[in-house]
């Protein structure tokens, strides 16, 4: 589904004659914003330059009691178990932290 650019629709749609309308969107929701937050800390944890995660939130009238504490939090990048999605239907995304003076460093050592 990913690979195929589809809407979000399409996964649910796919997933509905299996569970049904409302249970096909809460976990399309749910496992693609876990594949997508688990892709992205491995990528930005093998770049080397980010120390952390900022945890986002859509900063709406959506936003449930579990996710909104943590809006603008900054996590470890080693620390998996505190990210996204903290529960089913969960819209919350994250951010890299970029470490400056490693993207610096880095520099340094591709042009050096």
């Amino acid at each position: 589904w990913i690979a195929s650019g589809s809407p979000l629709s399409v996964l649910e749609a796919t997933l509905e004659p299996i569970f049904g309308a409302a249970r096909a969107s809460r976990i399309a929701v749910t496992e693609v914003t876990r594949v997508f937050a688990d892709a992205n800390h491995a990528a930005w944890e093998s770049a080397g330059i980010v120390d952390s995660m900022r945890f986002n939130t859509s900063e709406d009238d959506l936003v449930c009691e579990i996710c909104e504490p943590h809006d603008g939090e900054h996590i470890g990048i080693g620390d998996i178990d505190s990210t996204p999605p903290l529960h089913v239907n969960c819209r919350c995304w994250l951010s890299p932290v970029v470490n400056e003076d490693r993207v610096s460093d880095k520099l340094d050592e591709i042009f050096a």
